[in-house]
């Protein structure tokens, strides 16, 4: 298979749900927050509960220095990725609700995908996190009829490319954590979809980016058979 469709159904696979068509620009002004994180709505319940034990263990795990460069099933990344977060930032509302997030089975709401960019704007704010979550604003409820993840993703792809690859950085981010693959990727296939020719050498290392992020998601399949 070609590999630019390879890693075009990956990244369908990553944001899931996310994905959607942009729509009219949000600016910075129009992203208003309260004072504190609140759960959206439909996350109670036994299938969003995170049981404090399962914090207990996230808070006393030992994460090696270099997890996310090392070679590990997609089960344990998630729990070093969900442990950091308890270690850096504490039990707060924004961390329980990413990793219930993440846990979750299933598709999600608008609100509950709107939820989970202003989570990670508030634990790391900066532009990219902030273009993020603008962007979830504009995006149509995954679980109203007539939503299209694959029709939705290549409009917005086209339409706001900045907004789309800041989107895909972010979950890539989320599911392999901050590895050089990730940002490589990100940087010249949005280079690509913003009209700019790759040259040879640019295109090798997109395609080797891709390709290495492929064979994880391939190492993590072959375990779980």
């Amino acid at each position: 298979m070609n590999i630019i469709r390879r890693i075009y159904l990956l990244l369908t696979l990553i944001l899931l749900l996310i994905s959607g068509c942009g729509g009219d620009e949000v600016t910075s002004d129009e992203v208003t927050l309260s004072d504190e994180f609140i759960f959206p709505s439909g996350t109670s319940g036994p299938l969003w509960e995170v049981s404090d034990a399962y914090i207990a263990e996230l808070q006393n795990l030992d994460i090696p220095s270099d997890w996310a460069w090392i070679d590990i099933d997609e089960e344990t990344r998630d729990k070093y990725y969900h442990s950091q977060l308890l270690k850096q930032f504490g039990d707060i509302a924004e961390v329980r609700y990413l990793i219930a997030y993440d846990l979750h089975p299933g598709d999600k709401t608008r609100e509950q995908i709107v939820a989970q960019s202003e989570a990670q704007y508030r634990l790391f704010p900066n532009e990219e996190t902030l273009k993020a979550l603008q962007q979830t604003y504009t995006i149509p409820d995954p679980t109203k009829p007539g939503y299209s993840p694959d029709r939705a993703a290549d409009e917005w792809m086209i339409e706001d490319p900045v907004g789309y690859m800041a989107h895909v950085e972010v979950n890539l981010l989320s599911r392999y954590g901050d590895i050089p693959e990730v940002h490589t990727y990100v940087r010249l296939e949005l280079k690509r979809l913003l009209g700019n020719v790759l040259t040879d050498e640019e295109r090798e290392e997109r395609d080797a980016a891709a390709q290495h992020l492929i064979n994880l998601d391939e190492q993590d399949e072959g375990r779980d058979n």
